[in-house]
């Protein structure tokens, strides 16, 4: 045990340093000085209110995302559909809201959680089923319905939910809204950094409780260890991957708990912005542990709010390529590191 968590811990350091290192001399290469962005990220998240608050905020959907993705990962059911299931739930959660209104605040918001979490969920069961069944690629089903999923939800949004001329939902009443933490603390003044960051945290401890500390958990880790050992253990891999995918899809509808209630007040059709790619990266890098990702959607989080800090020296996209360094490298080393840790 011990041994694994030094390896993961080597894995990520590693891969970080790597990442600073490409990242210095692609900005080398460019033309511009590395110390001198990095330093203005630095200043502008950590000796900022504004810019702590907004890096949080953005890491929030993060952590809620590579959680779920986690719990599909640890089975090795690869779900590349968390773009299509976040809107999903999302969409459903603010209509579900919105119309129900009238009830009290901590019923509506609950049930509307549940509606969002439910329509999240029966998209991932539509992969775990095809796969069971037919044996057929989650990762080709799930990339599949993200189309789907966001072809339904413009059409629906657009002929019969939309605000006139405009691609969201109508506006919750401000009582349904969740604090945001300006409200408490002046520091973070402009941000809309809110409560469902705490809800974030809170749903990330659960589930590594759940993956590492249950029955349930073991059994599901077994199975993306190896499938066909767990059979012989008289595990049923079907069950427990079906509802391994139904777990990690609802938790993916959280991402509306920050947009809806903490930010907007309404579902905007294009406010994730792929984010449901970016996740996949939040888990890996985390290694698929629940509290790895809070500290890896930090990373991200500081990463994107990074990229409009230096927008005005370099384009923002660079932070996509770091990104994509970041994947790359803990491919790669986490191979390394374990061959050198089976060999020693």
């Amino acid at each position: 045990m011990r041994s694994k968590l030094l390896q993961n811990i080597i894995t990520i350091t590693l891969s970080i340093l790597v990442t600073f290192i490409t990242t210095s001399l692609i900005l080398l290469l460019v033309g511009k000085n590395p110390l001198e962005i990095f330093s203005i990220i630095f200043f502008e998240v950590f000796t900022s209110g504004y810019g702590l608050g907004q890096t949080l905020f953005k890491a929030t959907p993060l952590i809620f995302l590579g959680v779920g993705l986690s719990f599909c990962f640890h089975a090795s059911l690869f779900n590349i559909g968390a773009e299509g299931q976040l809107n999903a739930g999302t969409f459903t959660m603010a209509l579900a809201a919105y119309y129900f209104s009238p009830l009290p605040v901590i019923i509506n918001i609950i049930f509307s959680l549940l509606v969002g979490f439910i329509v999240s969920a029966s998209l991932g069961l539509i992969p775990a089923i095809i796969k069971i069944r037919k044996g057929v690629s989650e990762v080709i089903t799930t990339i599949m319905l993200n189309f789907i999923v966001l072809a339904l939800i413009n059409y629906l949004l657009i002929n019969f939910f939309a605000v006139k001329e405009t691609v969201r939902t109508e506006k919750l009443p401000e009582a349904l809204m969740l604090p945001k933490f300006s409200d408490l603390y002046n520091y973070f003044d402009g941000s809309s950094f809110n409560y469902s960051f705490i809800f974030a945290i809170i749903v990330a401890v659960v589930s590594y409780f759940v993956i590492y500390k249950t029955k349930f958990g073991y059994k599901v880790r077994a199975i993306g260890y190896n499938e066909t050992a767990s059979k012989f253990m008289l595990i049923k891999v079907n069950r427990y991957s079906l509802i391994t995918f139904l777990i990690g899809a609802g938790i993916t509808s959280l991402v509306g708990l920050n947009f809806v209630f903490g930010y907007k007040g309404y579902y905007e059709f294009g406010f994730s912005n792929n984010i449901g790619f970016t996740a996949i990266a939040v888990a890996l890098l985390a290694k698929n542990n629940p509290i790895g990702v809070i500290f890896s959607a930090l990373l991200f989080g500081l990463l994107d709010f990074g990229g409009l800090a230096i927008n005005t020296i370099v384009p923002k996209e660079i932070m996509f390529v770091i990104q994509g360094i970041v994947i790359l490298s803990i491919i790669s080393i986490d191979k390394i590191v374990n061959f050198y840790f089976e060999k020693v």
